[in-house]
């Protein structure tokens, strides 16, 4: 394997959903072989409940075909950060929903989103899952900064170069707590979105994808959970090595039924998006950090006082969001179609950008509510339907 590069750069804001197919793979680095990694608990969430339990359309007293079925829009506000609309996901209608913002002040990656999804008759779940910054050094004299401790807004722990070793000490204490005693069926490496996501990254430093699948009893009925993530190292091991966990997913159904669900819960992952108005407040919060501010932080109204301060800033950071997802669109949904698997990319005439949708459909619509129609049916129009708002999509070559 590869050793890494030094280098200080660090990884800036990382635009696109790459959330469902990341992992990490060995290296010369050291091991961490009895050390419990906590993954952080959610707090500071909203939700949103689930948008409708049939596929009848909208605006009219007519339904679609038997073989169809309407993805659905949902957004999620961060009352913390003024109210603004932090994120979006799109889900087959009927689904279940949750999610929120956690605000972490003393932590340098100072938020993250967290979403839950289920369809309530099948049982398939996914979820994503809680990431982290890390930092390791050869401890100098006085440093106090125990394994597992936070060192300057990271974890103080060694790089773990493993996979299924990493799951085992930063989930499986908390949110996976199920996998303990599951059985690893598979380990299948992703060596293009490892690509991609250095190339996204300004190509510093070293990454590996891997999603892993595990076998398991739940209530006495086999199940099946996949987890995906990736592992991204810079630094030289001899001295500091910063090292992350990114676009970290979890994907369960009972066994059988999750490789059957592939193109439907590609969708939705691929669908996942922050708002670049979110994405720079969450990217200018990050610098205040660093400037000690963190009473700030962890105080609401000056929070919200001291984003009102920085707006111009915002602005400037947002515009820069923008135009980094417009350089990366096109690899990216290419690295969705290929790695992702069952979905294919359309041109959005509402709302401006790219979609993923299931592949094995005839037609494929888009309304001005921003909700998505597959149909297996080439001759239907659910214009006739309804009040006329829906556009048929384009596939892209």
């Amino acid at each position: 394997m590869p050793t890494l590069r030094c280098s200080t750069a660090r990884l800036g804001a990382f635009a696109i959903a790459l959330a469902a197919t990341t992992g990490c793979a060995g290296s010369g680095l050291a091991r961490l072989a009895s050390t419990t990694i906590a993954s952080p608990a959610s707090t500071d969430q909203t939700s949103a409940p689930a948008d409708g339990s049939s596929t009848t359309l909208d605006g009219g007293s007519g339904s679609s075909p038997a073989n169809s079925i309407v993805f659905v829009p949902h957004s999620f506000v961060d009352p913390k950060a003024r109210g603004i609309e932090a994120f979006s996901i799109l889900v087959p209608k009927g689904w279940q929903v949750t999610g929120g913002v956690q605000w972490r002040p003393l932590f340098a990656r100072a938020a993250e989103v967290q979403t839950h999804v289920e369809d309530p008759s099948s049982g398939v779940t996914l979820d994503w899952l809680p990431i982290e910054d890390f930092i390791y050094l050869q401890a100098p004299p006085g440093l106090d900064a125990p394994v597992g401790g936070n060192y300057q807004g990271k974890l103080f722990v060694p790089p773990i170069t493993d996979p299924a070793q990493f799951v085992q000490s930063f989930w499986m204490p908390g949110v996976l707590s199920e996998l303990k005693g599951a059985q690893v069926e598979s380990v299948t490496p992703l060596p293009k979105i490892a690509q991609v996501f250095l190339q996204n990254a300004g190509g510093q430093g070293v990454a590996y994808t891997y999603r892993i699948r595990y076998a398991y009893e739940r209530n006495g009925q086999p199940w099946e959970r996949d987890v995906t993530f990736t592992l991204y190292f810079v630094g030289d091991p001899s001295t500091v090595v910063s090292w992350y966990v990114y676009g970290a997913s979890t994907a369960a159904a009972p066994a059988g039924r999750l490789d059957q669900s592939t193109p439907l819960l590609s969708t939705i992952l691929a669908s996942r998006t922050t708002t670049p108005q979110w994405e720079a407040t969450q990217t200018l919060v990050a610098q205040i950090f660093y400037q000690g501010l963190r009473q700030e932080i962890a105080d609401d109204i000056a929070f919200g006082k001291m984003l009102a301060q920085y707006e111009e800033q915002t602005m400037q950071l947002q515009q820069q969001v923008i135009a980094d997802r417009q350089a990366s669109e096109d690899r990216n949904a290419e690295v969705f179609r290929e790695t992702l698997g069952g979905v294919q990319t359309y041109d959005d005439p509402v709302n401006g950008y790219p979609v993923e949708l299931p592949i094995g459909y005839q037609t494929y619509w888009v309304n001005e509510k921003g909700e998505y129609l597959a149909v297996d049916e080439a001759s239907f129009d659910p214009n006739t339907l309804n009040d006329g708002t829906w556009q048929r999509l384009t596939p892209r070559p």
